[in-house]
């Protein structure tokens, strides 16, 4: 959880359902519909929310791989996701985060001193 973060946050949880509603209405047209759940990814829509520093120094310290997400990983996931073995796959939220949100909850548990699950 982001200060600040309401807005985007709403965004998504609007369109993780609207993949699965779409995902119901075209499987009978042999048509899929998934979402990819990046990690923070360093792009220009990321320097627009307010922290945004801070939320980058957060994960590089607590990321179990060491990194952020970048643009590559993300198109990588959507290149396999485009293969025709995966013709099955549908009304997923599929996360891209090298394990990000894993640790999510002792990422918050370490810097806020909040011991609840997030």
């Amino acid at each position: 959880m982001w200060p600040f973060y309401g807005p985007v946050s709403a965004a998504k949880a609007a369109l993780e359902s609207l993949i699965r509603q779409l995902s119901v209405e075209l499987i009978p047209h042999g048509i899929t519909a998934n979402a990819l759940q990046a990690g923070v990814t360093d792009t220009p829509a990321l320097r627009k929310i307010p922290g945004n520093d801070v939320m980058i120094a957060r994960v590089l310290e607590t990321h179990p791989g060491g990194r952020l997400t970048t643009p590559e990983d993300v198109a990588r996931a959507i290149v396999d996701l485009s293969r025709s073995g995966t013709n099955w796959m549908t009304g997923n939220t599929i996360r891209i985060d090298g394990g990000e949100d894993l640790v999510g909850s002792e990422r918050v548990d370490r810097i806020t001193g909040f011991s609840g699950i997030l």
